[in-house]
């Protein structure tokens, strides 16, 4: 934990190096948000079909949504999420010049009791998972 999936439109101007990308985020969650960075599992998406407000052609986007099971507090959440959003500002920064380009981040809490993982020994016991 955490999943990390990153989707973009295909109309963007330069698509960054996704692995760096990754690293920078993954980077981010281990060294400002306390995870352990092996956890960190990244995907793409770029969508070649979509439509965004009016339907003009100089819109974009790209949206970072990150997995995570519950627990983080608010303070965690806004810290992290500013921080992940930075990345993305500055790694998609040609197509934030030359688009009408929305980018955004998004977290999702995963119910512990209802998530399993093989090896166990990486996920937090649910006694000792402390809720904020």
């Amino acid at each position: 934990m955490p999943h990390i999936t990153l989707e973009y439109t295909s109309n963007i101007s330069q698509p960054p190096d996704l692995r760096s990308v990754f690293a920078n985020l993954h980077g981010i969650l281990a060294q400002v948000g306390g995870v352990h960075i092996e956890n960190c599992k990244s995907r793409a998406l770029a969508h070649d079909t979509f439509y965004i407000g009016d339907g003009d052609a100089q819109r974009a986007f790209v949206h970072l949504e990150v997995l995570l099971v519950e627990g983080r507090s608010p303070r965690w959440i806004e810290h992290v999420g500013t921080e992940l959003l930075e990345c993305l500002e500055q790694a998609f920064a040609a197509s934030k010049r030359d688009f009408d380009l929305q980018i955004t981040v998004n977290f999702v809490d995963l119910v512990r009791q209802r998530y399993f993982k093989y090896p166990a020994g990486t996920l937090t016991p649910l006694d000792e998972l402390e809720l904020k």
